[in-house]
């Protein structure tokens, strides 16, 4: 059985949809249009890939970083099969203490 990320994004398909995500970001700008916060964003995108081919580490400022991490060789299921799956690397998002306190905070209200 495949995996499922835990958010039950399937539930929440419609919560921030392309049209809504830009409507929110221009509220955050100043209300600037659509086509320049899309370059911006598009942007944004690019340089986080590039500095991750590069560097395998993008920092964003006041977020925290991703990195591409090695993943160590290890035995899996490749459907019904039982394979020896190889080193790869994997995305992971590593948050600022500070955003994950934030964020931590607005839990414990709930």
């Amino acid at each position: 059985m495949a995996w499922t990320p835990p958010i039950k994004r399937r539930e929440k398909k419609n919560l921030l949809n392309d049209k809504r995500f830009y409507r929110l970001l221009s509220e955050q700008c100043n209300f600037a249009d659509r086509d320049t916060l899309f370059i911006f964003y598009t942007g944004l995108v690019q340089v986080v890939a590039q500095e991750l081919r590069r560097h395998k580490v993008a920092r964003l400022p006041h977020l925290g970083d991703f990195g591409l991490v090695e993943q160590k060789p290890r035995p899996g299921w490749m459907g019904k099969v039982h394979v020896h799956m190889v080193a790869r690397d994997v995305l992971k998002f590593y948050p600022k203490e500070r955003f994950r306190r934030y964020f931590s905070k607005f839990n414990e209200l709930k």
